[in-house]
């Protein structure tokens, strides 16, 4: 059955928690050996898992992490898919945070991230498509190996939201012919230096009032999508549970 809202409220603040307490530990070995981000991952995938009927689950067809999917010139990981076992990739989903070098990096991994999407929907035009990105409030320094410090920053959400709701909002009605845009985002600021890590979505809406951009319904945007994308194919996702 579908998480409820209030599940995947309460699932993602353990999400937050696991992250935090894997960073705290070590942030870089968190962020070198993908531990971090594999939490995020996870919960994603648990998400989608919960929406998949019996039937799809009887027909094989899977949640993956790290699927290895052909894009247009060259296969790509990623980070979570439902994969059909006859038919292919349904619903593909990129996951990516930055804990540091925001700043430095957020403009390279957006034309990257960019990249993906239309290498993926050149060869799955009718996939559902979507990407979570999660920044923290803000970057605290921390020791690396070699003895040097990573600095100190302060991100522009508000810029990077922005950002983000113009490549999250593919046309339904024009979705075979437009590349690189999503059909959802997801943008996520994450106050880490709270004793238990708060989701701060209010910056988010402040910045792009008239786009959904929460975690906490982007899977069940992704699902309805997917179905009306496929109404002829009604049995592989549950109708998401809302309040």
């Amino acid at each position: 059955m579908p998480w409820t809202d209030s599940e995947r409220r309460e699932n993602f603040s353990k999400t937050l928690l696991k992250m935090k307490t894997v960073f705290d530990a070590d942030p870089e070995a968190a962020v070198r050996s993908q531990n971090f981000i594999q939490t995020f991952h996870q919960f994603v995938a648990e998400d989608l898992t919960s929406h998949l009927t019996s039937k799809a689950r009887t027909q094989n067809i899977r949640v993956v992490q790290e699927a290895k999917v052909f894009g247009s010139f060259k296969s790509k990981d990623v980070d979570v898919a439902v994969i059909h076992p006859t038919n292919g990739p349904l619903l593909l989903i990129g996951v990516r945070s930055q804990m540091s070098s925001v700043g430095k990096n957020v403009l390279t991994y957006y034309q990257d991230i960019i990249g993906e999407a239309i290498s993926l929907q050149e060869r799955f035009p009718m996939c559902a498509t979507g990407y979570a990105y999660l920044h923290p409030l803000q970057v605290v320094p921390w020791q690396k190996k070699d003895g040097k410090w990573t600095g100190a920053e302060s991100p522009d959400h508000s810029r990077f939201a922005r950002m983000y709701a113009g490549i999250g909002s593919r046309d339904d009605r024009l979705y075979k012919h437009q590349l690189g845009s999503y059909d959802h985002f997801a943008y996520s600021v994450v106050d880490f230096q709270a004793a238990e890590p708060q989701l701060r979505d209010d910056i988010v809406r402040q910045a792009v009032p008239d786009l959904d951009m929460s975690i906490l319904s982007f899977v069940p945007r992704l699902v309805d999508t997917f179905n009306n994308r496929n109404l002829w194919i009604q049995d592989i996702f549950e109708k998401p549970i809302r309040g």
